[in-house]
Order: structure tokens, then sequence, then C-alpha cells
């Protein structure tokens, strides 16, 4: 029960649908609670039996997972290459008007330009919370196969045996070693940039404000006088 309490405390509800369905696979397996895992006396357990759990342990909700982390994670890789193709332009006109001058690689923000980089920023929160997730995904569903797997061990380790399967399937896919660092690496990259770009245009901006005020002050002093 513990590693059930986990498992619902950690699901991220858009993708409620795509965990290990644990308590399916404990129904199967027929198992009756107790400390120890063993199976009841008198539990008749057929060959049928282990056809069936073993099918619904690795050909439908492994396979479900490692597809579903593959799906996602390819599809954050996609958003972010989306983010980086908006800002391309700014970049590259940050480079022209700064002449090759890292120090003064900065862009007069329009309205449109203003609108891409909050935009941007926005989906580039969005991408970071889902990976976050998508970890966190990963992780409590790797617990859950080791955890279904142990337990049927423990059950019918006697007469059948689960785990050796389960590490070579395990280790052929990379759900729970998938690098994130990479696309970490780039959505850090957007992120500077972006803030960088928003921030130094207020500042700008500011700065014109406070000069057209001194310059419209003093051409009203010296009509006056």
């Amino acid at each position: 029960m513990h590693f059930e309490r986990s498992l619902k405390r950690t699901i991220y509800a858009p993708w409620r649908d795509q965990y290990i369905d644990y308590p399916k696979l404990k129904d199967l397996l027929r198992d009756n609670g107790s400390d120890d895992g063993s199976a009841d006396e008198g539990d008749q357990w057929t060959d049928e039996d282990e056809g069936r759990f073993v099918e619904e342990l690795v050909n439908v909700q492994l396979e479900k997972v490692a597809n579903f982390q593959s799906s996602t994670l390819q599809n954050l890789r996609e958003r972010a290459a989306d983010c980086e193709a908006k800002l391309e332009p700014i970049v590259n006109k940050s480079k022209e008007e700064s002449n090759g001058d890292e120090e003064t690689s900065k862009v007069q923000l329009d309205e449109e330009t203003r609108k891409t980089l909050q935009d941007v920023l926005k989906e580039l929160d969005g991408i970071t919370e889902e990976m976050n997730e998508l970890e966190k995904y990963s992780r409590i569903n790797y617990t859950g196969f080791l955890k279904a797997t142990k337990k049927h061990d423990r059950r019918r380790g006697a007469s059948y045996r689960v785990r050796p399967l389960m590490q070579v399937r395990l280790a052929a896919l990379p759900f729970n070693k998938e690098d994130y660092s990479p696309l970490l690496f780039r959505l850090s990259t957007m992120y500077s940039f972006a803030r960088q770009q928003l921030e130094e245009g207020k500042s700008r901006q500011s700065f014109s404000e406070s000069q057209s005020g001194s310059m419209d002050k003093g051409y009203t002093t010296h009509k006056c006088k």
C-alpha cells in the first residue's frame, strides 16, 4: 500500500491514464495484501495465469509507459525548437545592431518583438514544468515495475521468475536513463536571452522617457523667458 499511496501523490493529472496500472497488476497476481507477499495456501497458479500477468506487465504496461515517455520528451524537444526559431530573428538582429560587440548586443524592442519574447518565456515555463513532471513520471513508474516484479517473484518464485526478463527489458529502454541536461541547457540559454532583452528594453524605455521629459521641460522654460 505504501507504493500505491506514493503513486497517487505523484500522478500528474493530465497524464493520469499513462502511469503503470499497479492495482491491475496486483489483481492479476492475486495479491492478498500479506506483509511477506507470499501466496495463500492452496492458491493455484497456472501457466495461463502467468502468461496473463507477464503480458500485462511487459507488453502492455511497460510498453505504454516507455512509449509515452519517449513521445512526450520528443514533443518537449520540438516545442523547444519552435521557441528557438521564434528567437532566431531577434538574435540575428541583436548581432547586427551590436556590430559584433557583445557588450552592446541589444535590440530596440517594438511591440511585436516584446510580445514574441513574452510568449517564448511563457512557453519555456510550460516546457520546464512538463520536463520536471516527466522526470518524476519516469522515476515513479520505474519503481512501480521493480515493485511489481519483486512482488511476483516473492509470491510465484517457486515456479516462475520475472526479474531476469524485466531487467533485460528495462535495460533496453531509455525512460529511466534519459539525460535531460541537453534540453535543460537549451531552455536555460533561451531564458537568459529573452529575459535580458526584456530587461534591457525596459531600461532603455525608462531612460528615453526620462530624457524626453527633461527636454520638454527645458524647452518650456526657454520659451517662458
